[in-house]
């Protein structure tokens, strides 16, 4: 395994490239093909916090800090992290938010599926997601009846969740009478009101013959989602491509071309919507190391946030990052919409950027507390910025350290005296280079 490719890998599966991680996997005999499958080895359960209560009506503020920091703590202290990056990449495609569903219970039960479900297989993970009761809240299922249809669920089941609103070559995937007809056949799934449980409420729902995708008969909620990943070969094979397009664009780079996402749905569909071995088939695909790839994406605040937690030792009940993460633009357990986070170039703006940077002063402080980590002490303005950039296991390049060395060079000489500002513009900087910001 090329040890730039391995670091590249790791990087993209696992937050950061851990030292221990590329000392295991860079032995001479390591092939590429097992170091994908060590990466994609998360058999062991996972245990949610379980002290988190169910009440439905309102739990406070706390419980979602304690759930988000517990999610971000897991990102990087867990000993297989591909687990957690998938369960955040089905978190961002069924969306649901904390905001609107309200609930503890209700999120972390989702959260529970992402990452139970993470490998395991796409069709039954969009059927049990569909009658959650996160879902059902988020997307207004428990109030679709015969008498008042609600089309949200019915909607974006098709044009977020599985086949997309056109296919690969523009042509529209479904028209407007497809989502009447699947809302009238998800009436009646909701809620108990007395366990918050799902439940299916058969006098809600329209036993009616509706005409889906020009097929009639009586249809239900659940057969919708057959028809849509098993029972239609030219649904089964748009509901492959879009999803393939998707990975593809959150781990490697934007979009790729037709014939790589046909080679990856193709495999999806093989495997008759298995995940794991489509998620090792993009892995060990040659472009996934090309340098478009390795070059290809920004980090998310998700990523940045997690790599510090890595290169500075701390975790969320010292950093506090909920703080931030709105301004940041993504914040666990809610996303701005149903449609989730978009990627790359989304991340780089001024509002974005400054939101990182007033997190990464606050990582300064703490780090410089009790005058600790003066980088520019005994050192020259070269050495400074050396010592500065290997702590967060950046290699710079010429611009980006040229211009930190001219920073100490020239703080030096107009303020000798202030060696402790010194230090703490370099952590900050550093922390804000380009190069600490491409995942």
């Amino acid at each position: 395994m090329d040890p730039v490719q391995l670091a590249h890998l790791l990087r993209r599966t696992e937050y950061v490239a851990k030292p221990a991680r590329l000392a295991a996997l860079s032995a001479p005999a390591v092939t590429r093909a097992m170091a994908v499958d060590d990466i994609l080895d998360v058999t062991t359960p996972v245990a949610i916090p379980s002290y988190i209560d169910h009440d439905i009506e309102g739990e406070g503020y706390q419980q979602w800090v304690y759930a988000v920091q517990w999610w971000l703590n897991r990102m990087i202290d867990s000993p297989k992290p591909m687990q957690e990056k998938m369960t955040w990449f089905w978190h961002g495609h069924f969306c649901s938010s904390w905001d609107k569903v309200n609930s503890a219970w209700a999120m972390l039960n989702q959260n529970r599926l992402f990452r139970d479900s993470a490998f395991e297989n796409f069709r039954t993970m969009t059927q049990t997601m569909s009658i959650q009761p996160a879902m059902l809240f988020y997307l207004d299922n428990l109030d679709n009846v015969k008498t008042s249809p609600n089309q949200n669920f019915a909607r974006e089941l098709m044009e977020l969740f599985t086949i997309g609103v056109v296919d690969l070559n523009g042509v529209p995937t479904y028209t407007e009478d497809d989502v009447t007809a699947a809302a009238r056949a998800w009436t009646g799934h909701g809620v108990d009101w007395n366990t918050y449980q799902y439940k299916f409420w058969s006098g809600d729902h329209d036993y009616g013959s509706k005409t889906f995708m020009g097929v009639s008969r009586n249809w239900n909620g659940p057969d919708i989602v057959n028809f849509l990943l098993q029972e239609n070969a030219t649904n089964k094979l748009q509901a492959c491509q879009f999803l393939s397009k998707k990975l593809w664009e959150n781990f490697a780079y934007q979009a790729p071309s037709n014939v790589l996402v046909n080679e990856l749905a193709n495999v999806l569909l093989a495997n008759d919507f298995a995940i794991k071995p489509w998620v090792r088939a993009m892995l060990m695909h040659d472009e996934f190391y090309s340098q478009t790839a390795m070059q290809g994406l920004v980090k998310s605040p998700v990523d940045y946030i997690v790599s510090l937690f890595h290169h500075t030792g701390y975790r969320g009940a010292q950093l506090n990052p909920q703080w931030y993460m709105e301004s940041m633009g993504q914040q666990p357990f809610a996303p701005p919409n149903v449609a989730g986070w978009k990627t790359n170039a989304y991340w780089v703006n001024t509002s974005v950027f400054s939101a990182r940077a007033e997190f990464a002063r606050g990582v300064t402080w703490r780090l410089r507390q009790n005058n600790n980590n003066s980088v520019g002490t005994g050192r020259t303005p070269a050495q400074a910025v050396d010592f500065t950039a290997a702590m967060f296991g950046l290699n710079l390049g010429t611009v980006t350290r040229d211009a930190l060395i001219n920073y100490v060079t020239t703080q030096r000489v107009e303020e000798p005296w202030s060696g402790w500002w010194e230090s703490t513009n370099l952590l900050t900087m550093t922390m804000m280079t380009p190069e600490f910001h491409v995942a």
